[in-house]
């Protein structure tokens, strides 16, 4: 990385210039920036879109969707979105599709049945039947009055008969409030209660039937975006599950594209979606791309201390840029907050670091933040800019103040 670079060369200097402090017991060093402001970065293009297709009910492969030339579907091929990718065996979903249509038919049946009206017919049925049951509930007590004289009073008749005959009239009054019941609620109709278990076992069956219509559909499977297939897992005849899904086919987005580059640590606090600039180069682009940052992703690699950002490639400007293909960018950062200085230009004391600044000629104290230590220099997150001049030499001759020799001015 140019980064590493930098600072090797700068810490190269450095050692020189402590090399040479016997000829000349002060210097000054220019306080460099942690990172270039400008960083070529590399990467790859990837699709902004991909995905595994695999069925959402389970069956055996029949049929596979046809590409350019009537070939069946794979690696290479490329898909429209709705263009079928394959068809699973429908034979046990369209029964289930008749099953669920006969289960909805006759429980709409039974609902028309309820709330239909009563045919006059079947009410003056009814009818006769509480007047038939009256008649002979009125005929069995006659008896039954007659045959309680003969029993208690004349004593000529077995009570035995008496008791026949009281079993006979409970049993017609019985079967007489049963009568006018049916009569009363052929006449008022079905009560709300029943009407509304009726109607759920109406929706019940229509949601079953909906379902089924679903599963007979989804046994075929179609393309959910246009892209190319890179790989077909499975064959005609192979079962497909749908619980785990089952992956058939592997297909990327070609209309949407993004490149892909990785940017060292440093820099992360200076790259900033839609605003930092780059440009983008590639062999299979017409002309480099000038275009700036669309996502910033946050996270570094601990083990290459980079952190990837994404370049979004507008479709009339990608030529013939594929997902995997490499990209080189240079990419525009703000200059670095921090600094890097040789340690020898650090003086620490009570608890707080300074640093030695050259200005108008004379030396001033300026105290400042201390980062990561490196080989020969040290960190300055804060109190230092790039390009300022640091004071390296004996902590005896550094004072708050003090002249700078006069050829050590006009060298620097």
């Amino acid at each position: 990385m140019r980064v590493a670079g930098v600072i090797c060369v700068l810490l190269g200097t450095w050692a020189l210039s402590a090399a040479a402090q016997e000829s000349q017991p002060l210097s000054l060093v220019p306080a460099a920036g942690l990172y270039p402001d400008r960083i070529t970065a590399t990467g790859r293009i990837v699709p902004l879109v991909s995905a595994r297709i695999g069925p959402r009910v389970s069956g055996h492969i029949v049929e596979f969707g046809v590409g350019e030339g009537g070939l069946p579907l794979d690696a290479g091929m490329r898909v429209k979105a709705g263009d079928v990718l394959f068809r699973i065996d429908h034979t046990m979903y369209a029964n289930g599709v008749a099953r669920a249509q006969a289960a909805l038919n006759s429980a709409q049946a039974s609902l028309d049945n309820l709330t239909a009206p009563t045919r006059e017919e079947r009410l003056e049925q009814l009818r006769q039947t509480v007047a038939e049951l009256d008649a002979r509930l009125a005929d069995r007590l006659r008896d039954q009055e007659r045959f309680t004289r003969l029993v208690e009073e004349e004593k000529t008749l077995p009570a035995r008969r008496l008791e026949e005959v009281q079993t006979e009239v409970r049993v017609l009054q019985a079967q007489r409030r049963a009568a006018e019941a049916r009569l009363r609620e052929a006449e008022n109709g079905p009560t709300r209660t029943e009407i509304a278990v009726a109607q759920a076992r109406v929706g019940e069956a229509a949601v079953a039937l909906k379902t089924a219509q679903e599963d007979l559909r989804d046994t075929t499977v179609r393309a959910p975006f246009d892209g190319l297939i890179t790989r077909r897992f499975r064959g005609i005849g192979d079962y497909l599950t749908s619980t785990p899904v089952t992956e058939v086919f592997e297909i990327i987005g070609t209309d949407a594209l993004e490149a892909e580059l990785r940017l060292p640590e440093a820099a992360l606090a200076s790259v900033q979606a839609g605003h930092t600039p780059l440009i983008l180069r590639s062999g299979l682009l017409e002309n480099d791309l000038r275009t700036t940052v669309g996502r910033v992703v946050a996270e570094v690699d601990p083990l290459k201390g980079t952190f990837a950002i994404r370049v979004p490639i507008p479709p009339d400007r990608r030529g013939r840029l594929v997902p995997g293909a490499f990209v080189t960018a240079e990419v525009s950062v703000a200059p670095a907050s921090a600094v890097v200085i040789p340690s020898r230009a650090v003086v620490e004391g009570d608890g707080a670091a300074a640093v030695f600044v050259a200005e108008d000629g004379r030396m001033r104290r300026r105290e400042v933040e201390l980062g990561d230590r490196l080989t020969e220099g040290v960190v300055v997150r804060r109190g230092l800019a790039p390009g300022e001049r640091v004071v390296v030499g004996p902590p005896s001759m550094l004072r708050d103040g003090a002249e700078l020799p006069a050829g050590l001015v006009k060298s620097n």
